[in-house]
């Protein structure tokens, strides 16, 4: 996909490490705005990756990126909502409640998804170069830092290196300069938790209609994404075009000195037999072979997202426990304060400092909520709660109460309604806001 797939250049004004859904947006911004900008992806696309299920929060972004039609023409499966099962409460949430004219969210496959936000951001001028990994970045000269990569096309590596004005790190959970920097800090606790997950095919799945039905309905009956709980973690359901993704997140002694094999083993007899409702989904599926994945740390930030030179976005700056599928949209969300901040320091590099601490404060701020929304976190490590209390102020009444009502089916949300009133949204919206809009259910009609 290089726009120029022979030649890197010497210099340029942005470049991007990582062609994931932060650094292509990103991209896309500056681009369209003439910003010189080169990015490089270590491994060529489509590439596997996790997070299929997409909240309607992405949409604004898709909109404003220009790529909204492509996603819709591509024919992702629209997402209805979702049916949560934790400690035995079964709860329905239903995107139409908050929004009658929502689009909905989206079961997506994600390496189709990142490819073609890649490609959106050659077609808006964007250098993109694959199969080129960036090995550290020189800040000696802080006004001209210098990216030193390894050329991985062809039959040799090459060595190269490439001086720009300012480098965006998107390079997801690797996260380049945040190890660099030694400012990787994983969430302090007693428990340690990390992902595995696969493909099914032909696994039923759940409806909006609370139903369960065959995959070859999918097109007919709109899916929502299903999440169970269980003593070590939780698991997630999310049925796709030709397959069905299935994950665990759980602590760390659950898999503790087993190999790959002994962790597929685990996975597979958690998911096919242990968990009530997802061996039900499962009874008839396959699972396809060699398809697990394996992610560990969660969770973690980045005492250092941005300074001279450089912004740290997505997964490169923080991860939090994505079981309310924030991941994309905080994607979209860092890219877009990133473009922002880069492009009001190009016009008025004396003002960089501020431009700086703006970019620092909304990103921790949505940081901050998605632990609130995950843990029910409210000051915990690396969190100030007046940032997330500015974030909870931002947001459209709609989306809020969306979240809110979300973080209350995983029973950890004692603090949504503190975090509401010191935000003064109860005395603007009243006492019915942030009440739990979830449907809760008797039963699921299996």
């Amino acid at each position: 996909m290089s726009t120029n797939p022979n030649t890197i250049p010497p210099t340029c004004d942005v470049v991007i490490i990582g062609g994931g859904p932060a650094g292509s947006s990103a991209a896309t911004l500056l681009a369209r705005d003439g910003i010189h900008v080169v990015l490089f992806d270590k491994v060529k696309h489509p590439r596997p990756a996790v997070g299929e299920s997409i909240i309607p929060h992405f949409w604004p972004y898709a909109d404003r990126l220009g790529v909204a039609d492509k996603i819709v023409q591509d024919g992702f499966l629209p997402k209805a909502g979702g049916i949560v099962v934790w400690e035995g409460k079964i709860q329905q949430i239903r995107f139409t409640t908050f929004d009658p004219k929502t689009r909905g969210g989206l079961h997506v496959e994600r390496d189709r998804f990142d490819q073609l936000l890649l490609q959106h951001s050659a077609e808006n001028g964007a250098a993109i170069y694959e199969e080129v990994a960036v090995r550290s970045v020189d800040f000696s000269n802080p006004h001209r830092p210098c990216v030193i990569y390894d050329d991985r096309r062809g039959a040799a590596s090459r060595a190269g290196h490439i001086a720009c004005r300012y480098v965006i790190d998107a390079s997801g959970p690797h996260a380049l300069l945040a190890s660099q920097f030694n400012a990787r800090k994983l969430v302090k606790g007693d428990d340690r938790y990390l992902g595995l997950w696969g493909y099914y095919k032909d696994s039923r799945y759940v409806g909006f209609d609370r139903k369960v039905h065959n995959a070859d309905s999918v097109r007919a009956v709109k899916p929502v994404t299903f999440v169970t709980s269980y003593e070590h973690g939780w698991a997630w359901h999310i049925i796709l075009r030709d397959s069905t993704s299935v994950g665990l997140v759980m602590n760390t002694d659950a898999v503790k000195g087993k190999g790959r094999k002994g962790q597929e083993q685990y996975f597979r007899e958690t998911c096919e037999r242990r968990l009530p409702y997802l061996r039900d989904l499962l009874k008839s599926a396959t699972f396809i072979e060699d398809s697990m994945f394996f992610r560990p740390d969660y969770s973690y930030y980045s005492e250092t997202v941005c300074g001279d030179g450089f912004f740290c976005v997505g997964d490169a700056a923080a991860f939090v426990d994505p079981i309310f599928s924030q991941g994309v949209v905080a994607a979209l969300f860092n890219a877009s304060i990133a473009h922002w901040a880069i492009k009001a320091t190009l016009k008025n590099e004396r003002r960089k400092a501020f431009y700086q601490d703006v970019f620092q404060r909304k990103l921790l701020g949505f940081y901050g909520f998605a632990r609130l929304m995950a843990f029910g976190d409210f000051g915990g490590e690396g969190i100030d709660p007046e940032l997330v209390k500015a974030i909870v102020r931002s947001q459209p009444r709609h989306e809020l109460e969306l979240s809110l009502s979300a973080a209350t089916t995983n029973l950890r949300s004692e603090n949504i309604r503190r975090i509401a009133r010191e935000a003064g949204l109860l005395d603007e919206y009243g006492e019915d806001f942030a009440q739990n809009k979830a449907e809760l259910l008797t039963d699921l009609n299996w």
